[in-house]
């Protein structure tokens, strides 16, 4: 992974607010140094101009040797595709949002926009930019916006096979999702690592007739029955964990030293005592059942370790856990996939990001999460059970 200066990513934050997050880090450096001079003049051709502005003064700011306190944004790229890629082990879905390096900064919609293009005649007219929608929105289970895009004939077919062909286990799973809902749920119901509950009510729309003035009107209103089938378990599912992901995040680089170095000291002590009554020891006991089961650790296990429950802990994982935290604890603001950071932690929430979606694609998640949906043991192979070990090098994870 390549490493950053706090004012290379002030630079990198400049050019982004520009609208220029789509190339490589050095070209967006590059851009910004030739244009220093000039940045404010530059503002009404940015795509965010305020956040574009915000940065130039933050950046005035550095130059006068003052403190900016100006956090910079770093976000996702394709989060939805990330997240699948690393449940199945998808490792081209992988390459196209930045899971795994190629050795430049990828556009997973641009490379399925102009993919599709190759495949599809002279009639054929399609723009990115609603291709985008299209894809954006598929991998969350929908059908209605790429109809839309595509309308229902030979471009809606070729678009599907589009996405066959670029992401096929990503595709697979958000199809499997669609076989997964329960018919007679009034719910569907998981747990995430950090015993989370997900909880997601069936809900469907009526329709009744009343009366008023001797004239019927038909009145809609929502109600939690069971429905035959439904399109939002991918859509749930992947937001859990998109979820999970940034309460993990802010765990990890909000730590509170003292509260880790006890956490060190219990579990590293000769004395094992196995307390089991306390409210905190049935949550230590969740946790660590939520770990066998995924093999992801939450960080929420550091508020329940202490030297009265320590002989429950296995110390490796907690030890490899409290290992890869940054050296320094730091704030991060959370906008669903964009984080906020002050510029001297960019290397940090980066390498963070990724080591979360390393763990992802390292474990047993995916099964759990349908296990629990279906109400059976199920296990389900990678498509590349080795994918794992090529993220931490990810370079544009966050982007």
């Amino acid at each position: 992974m390549q490493m950053f200066t706090g004012k290379e990513y002030l630079m990198i934050d400049i050019a982004n607010s520009f609208g220029l997050d789509k190339l490589n880090w050095q070209d967006r450096i590059n851009w910004f140094k030739e244009n220093e001079n000039q940045l404010e003049k530059l503002t009404p051709e940015a795509d965010d101009d305020c956040l574009y502005q915000a940065g130039v003064m933050a950046w005035r700011k550095v130059q006068k040797g003052l403190p900016s306190g100006y956090p910079v944004s770093l976000d996702a790229t394709c989060s939805g595709m990330q997240i699948l890629a690393c449940l199945c082990g998808d490792i081209d879905a992988a390459k196209l949002c930045n899971v795994v390096p190629t050795g430049k900064r990828e556009d997973a919609y641009k490379a399925i926009y102009e993919f599709m293009l190759t495949k599809i005649n002279e009639d054929g007219k399609i723009k990115r930019e609603d291709t985008k929608k299209a894809i954006m929105t598929s991998l969350y289970g929908s059908s209605a916006v790429p109809k839309q895009v595509f309308g229902e004939g030979n471009l809606y077919n070729i678009f599907l096979d589009t996405m066959k062909e670029c992401a096929g286990g990503t595709w697979e799973i958000n199809e499997a999702f669609l076989d997964m809902w329960q018919p007679n749920n009034l719910s569907h119901d998981w747990i995430l690592p950090d015993n989370f509950h997900v909880h997601i009510k069936v809900i469907d729309t009526i329709t009744e007739v009343i009366h008023f003035l001797n004239e019927p009107f038909d009145i809609t209103k929502k109600v939690n029955k069971p429905m035959e089938s439904g399109r939002s378990l991918g859509a749930n599912a992947t937001h859990s964990i998109d979820g999970f992901i940034v309460r993990e995040i802010v765990r990890r680089c909000s730590f509170n030293p003292q509260q880790i170095k006890e956490v060190k000291d219990a579990i590293l002590s000769e004395q094992k005592d196995f307390s089991e009554y306390r409210p905190k020891d049935k949550m230590l006991k969740k946790l660590i059942s939520n770990y066998k089961k995924t093999r992801i650790l939450s960080a929420r296990i550091f508020d329940y370790i202490d030297i009265f429950n320590n002989g429950w802990v296995d110390n490796i994982p907690v030890m490899e856990l409290i290992d890869s935290l940054p050296t320094k604890p730091f704030n991060v603001i959370t906008i669903h996939d964009c984080f906020r950071v002050l510029p001297n932690y960019g290397n940090d929430i980066r390498k963070q990001y990724t080591r979360l979606l390393y763990e992802i694609a390292k474990s047993n998640l995916l099964n759990d999460i349908i296990s629990q949906i279906i109400g059976r043991r199920v296990d389900v192979g990678k498509v590349d059970p080795n994918m794992y070990k090529l993220i931490l090098d990810s370079d544009y994870a966050l982007s």
